[in-house]
């Protein structure tokens, strides 16, 4: 499949799951909070993602915004900035449009903003990088954009992220479908290189997992697809019979008293122009 067929595909995905994507998304929403803290904290020797010793940010950009929920936090925590928010999916753009009046939302994809060099102070994205295809080339657009000692603070998700629910559907695959290969999000490494290579200065980038409990694998299914991030799994089909073995497994090896255990690798970046 194409990548165009596949960038629709995921547009079409987060655009349709766009108006129940703030019920369901907790935990974007804490990371994103912590996000926003350790990006205003200001102390030169702070925690990870910390500002630093520069100015407030006039002009800051939010890549991905979805429905724009970190969008506006971000106007509350630097109100005199001109806040910019972009996601590619037109439905989550109409939400963000409707909630977000202070400001500016835009649709665009983000391996290709439509700014002028040098516009942005800061860049901020919270769970989105993970579904760029190519993270150089995304990751150039924010340099390209960014002023001279502008910064990019983000989160996204990594490569162990799901892992149970991979090594289920891995271990109970059927025989005929031989060696199919099970899509997987970038490691930190990778992450760490793409901004290498696309010119960032003191690039930081660490992780942490974090657990999340389910009533069980289909209720993780579930709430995958109702947020639009079915896309992660690509084109691969899994029937009903196969959901159900990998269900089974899933239940028998990661399963206790409070219901099935799903990882979330959560990446933490920051990096300078």
């Amino acid at each position: 499949m194409s990548l165009k067929l596949i960038d629709d595909k995921i547009r079409r995905a987060f655009s349709d799951a766009a108006l129940q994507y703030d019920v369901l998304t907790g935990l974007h929403k804490e990371i994103g909070l912590e996000l926003l803290a350790k990006a205003a904290a200001h102390e030169g020797n702070g925690p990870i993602l910390d500002v630093g010793m520069v100015p407030i940010p006039a002009f800051i950009l939010d890549v991905g915004m979805g429905t724009g929920w970190l969008t506006g936090r971000l106007k509350n925590y630097f109100p005199d900035a001109r806040v910019i928010g972009i996601d590619f999916a037109a439905g989550m753009v109409d939400v963000a449009r409707m909630r977000e009046k202070d400001c500016a939302i835009v649709q665009a994809d983000a391996r290709h903003m439509p700014f002028q060099e040098n516009t942005f102070e800061m860049i901020a994205s919270n769970f989105a990088y993970q579904w760029v295809g190519d993270l150089p080339k995304a990751f150039a657009n924010c340099r390209a954009i960014l002023k001279s000692e502008g910064k990019l603070y983000l989160t996204m998700f990594g490569y162990s992220t799901f892992r149970e629910l991979f090594e289920a559907l891995r271990k109970t695959r059927d025989a005929a479908k031989g060696n199919i290969a099970l899509p997987r999000l970038a490691d930190r490494g990778q992450v760490c290189d793409a901004l290498i290579e696309a010119g960032f200065h003191d690039v930081n980038v660490e992780e942490e997992r974090i657990k999340v409990h389910f009533q069980d694998m289909l209720a993780l299914v579930k709430w995958i697809k109702d947020i639009g991030a079915n896309a992660l799994m690509g084109d691969m089909f899994i029937g009903r019979d196969w959901l159900n073995r990998a269900n089974a497994y899933y239940t028998r090896t990661f399963a206790d008293q409070w219901g099935i255990c799903a990882t979330f690798e959560v990446i933490w970046v920051v990096a300078r122009k």
